[in-house]
């Protein structure tokens, strides 16, 4: 009788053990799971259709600029950098760009991902190759994450309803008709006058 009293509650204990040891194995395998869906949302890129994240950053006066500030406008949104020798090479086709297109409403911002090391080299870089368009900075890499740059030069093309329309990696010519397709499109929408409303 002894021994039965002494080995009920240890095979109770055993249910008990199995039943600890299943729910924090479940709950270990949700947490990993759980990292790992961050991880790869962390990385997963931003894709044409979405509406592309807001920032807000300053210029080279110091002035805060916010990408919310231009919608119902054309937005061409460059992320570039004074190292980056294939940016150096996309810029002036871009300010031609800017140039030719600003007057019918296109908003070219040109993103320098320079950190506060090189920040420095920005005004030197944009005056020697006498740009023009509007240049924010962005030393402390608040746009990287949200817009999951790869690289640069990235170019992404946004409508007037804040949405990602072209997502461009690399250089572009963008004195060349062919790549102008989605801007020419987006602007011509745009200064489509709007349907008369029907009197009553």
């Amino acid at each position: 009788m002894a021994e039965q009293i002494l080995t009920e509650p240890t095979q109770a204990a055993a249910p008990r053990s199995k039943l600890t040891i299943t729910l924090v194995s479940i709950i270990i395998l949700i947490v990993t799971f759980g990292i790992v869906w961050l991880q790869s949302a962390k990385y997963e890129p931003l894709t044409v259709g979405k509406e592309a994240p807001d920032f807000s950053l300053p210029n080279l006066e110091e002035k805060t600029v916010r990408l919310s500030d231009y919608r119902g406008k054309v937005v061409f949104l460059n992320f570039w950098a004074t190292w980056c020798k294939p940016c150096r090479e996309e810029m002036p086709s871009m300010d031609v760009l800017y140039k030719n297109f600003e007057r019918d409403g296109l908003v070219v911002l040109a993103v320098s991902i320079d950190r506060v090391t090189t920040k420095k080299d920005i005004p030197p870089f944009i005056s020697s190759m006498n740009l023009t368009f509007p240049v924010l900075v962005d030393s402390w890499g608040q746009t990287d994450k949200r817009y999951k740059l790869m690289g640069v030069p990235e170019t992404y093309i946004i409508d007037q309803q804040g949405i990602l329309r072209e997502k461009i990696i690399g250089p572009r010519d963008w004195t060349v008709l062919d790549n102008l397709q989605t801007i020419t499109g987006l602007l011509k929408n745009s200064s489509t006058p709007a349907p008369p409303t029907p009197s009553t």
